[in-house]
């Protein structure tokens, strides 16, 4: 079994793969027998939107405030997806 190292952005999972001797570099990450090192790009994701839960969140309204979901949502941003 892999181990697998999350580094905050791509020059620090470099400097780790480096110090590791891992040599393969892949789309996105570092692979050798023993690891996967990739990194995050920053957030990977955000909180849902009130319309994400309910369609009629869309236009807010004072009388709808506060919005305060039972379980909170989250939602992949399109940049750092590949890395989700």
């Amino acid at each position: 079994m892999k181990s697998l190292i999350l580094a905050e952005k791509p020059s620090v999972a470099r400097d780790i793969a480096d110090a590791l001797q891992i040599n393969q570099k892949r789309n996105g990450y570092f692979e050798n027998n023993q690891y996967i090192v990739t990194w995050a790009l920053g957030h990977l994701v955000t909180n849902a939107t009130p319309e994400q839960y309910d369609k009629n969140l869309k236009e807010w309204r004072l009388e709808d405030l506060p919005i305060i979901p039972k379980y909170m949502k989250t939602v992949v941003i399109g940049k750092t997806s590949k890395h989700f």
